[in-house]
C-alpha cells in the first residue's frame, strides 16, 4: 500500500518557499500567492516564528531567518568542502568569477563561488538554480537515459558536438545570458557519475570564445583533481 503523503507538512513548505522568495510579506499577500488558506497560512508563520525559522516585523510583515541556510550548509557539505580551495586557486589564476554548481535531478544549484576581484564581473548567487537541458554542455558527460529526460531548448545537438565536448573534457556555454559568457567541466563521484561542475563565468565585453575555452580547460583540471579528491585518490 502507498504510504500517504501529509496536506499540513506540504503546505507548511509552500509557505516558506513562498516567504523566502518573497519577503518580506505579510500574510494576506503570501495566502493569495499560494492560494491557501489566511488563517493556516498565519499558523504556519506564527509556527516557524516560535521554532526560529521566521521572523515578523513591527509592521506585519514576514521574512525568513538564517535557519534555512544553516540547514542548507549540509547539502552535499562534503563536497562544498573538497571543491572550496581548488575554487580559490583557480580565482587566482584567472580573476574571473569561479562557481560551484551540484546537480539536483534536473537542475543544477550553486554551493559556492569565490567573485572576481575586476570592476566588471559577474555574480552569481548562492542557492541559485537554474535547469539542464539539451545542449553540448553538462548534459553531454550524462547517460543517455538521463539525458532523454532533459527539457529541450532550441535544436538538438549534434551527435558531433557532444563527442566535442567530451573529448575536451569541458563545455562553454554563451546563452542564454546575453552579456555573460561561462566555460565549465564536470566533477565525477567515485562512480564516475556527473555530480557536480567547476564554471568559470564572466563578462562577454572581456572573454572570447577563445578565452572561454582556454578556461574551459583549466576548468577541467580543476575538476579532475576535486573528482581525484572524491574517489578517495591523492591528487
Amino acid at each position: 500500500m502507498a504510504v500517504k503523503t501529509i496536506q499540513s507538512v506540504k503546505n507548511a513548505l509552500d509557505v516558506l518557499e513562498a516567504l523566502a522568495a518573497e519577503q518580506p510579506i505579510g500574510v494576506s499577500a503570501l495566502a493569495r500567492l499560494i492560494e491557501l488558506d489566511k488563517n493556516a497560512v498565519q499558523r504556519v508563520l506564527v509556527t516557524f516564528g516560535e521554532a526560529g525559522w521566521a521572523n515578523q516585523t513591527d509592521g506585519g510583515e514576514w521574512s525568513i531567518t538564517s535557519k534555512a541556510l544553516q540547514v542548507g550548509t549540509h547539502f552535499t557539505s562534503g563536497l562544498r568542502d573538497v571543491a572550496h580551495p581548488h575554487l580559490v586557486q583557480l580565482h587566482r589564476q584567472t580573476d574571473e568569477t569561479v562557481v560551484l554548481f551540484a546537480r539536483e535531478a534536473q537542475t543544477m544549484v550553486v554551493l559556492d563561488s569565490v567573485d572576481s576581484s575586476q570592476a566588471l564581473r559577474i555574480t552569481v548567487p548562492l542557492g541559485m538554480v537554474v535547469p539542464i537541458h539539451h545542449g553540448a554542455a553538462f548534459d553531454a558527460f550524462l547517460a543517455d537515459a538521463d539525458r532523454l529526460q532533459l527539457p529541450l531548448i532550441g535544436a538538438i545537438p549534434t551527435a558531433a558536438a557532444l563527442r566535442t565536448v567530451r573529448r575536451d573534457g569541458f563545455f562553454v556555454v554563451d546563452s542564454p545570458y546575453p552579456n555573460a559568457i561561462g566555460a565549465g567541466a564536470p566533477i565525477f563521484d567515485g562512480r564516475d557519475a556527473p555530480i557536480a561542475t567547476i564554471t568559470i563565468v564572466g563578462p562577454k565585453v572581456r572573454i572570447t570564445k577563445t578565452d572561454a575555452r582556454r578556461l574551459g580547460a583549466l576548468a577541467a583540471t580543476t575538476a579532475a583533481a576535486i573528482s581525484k579528491v572524491l574517489a578517495g585518490l591523492r591528487v
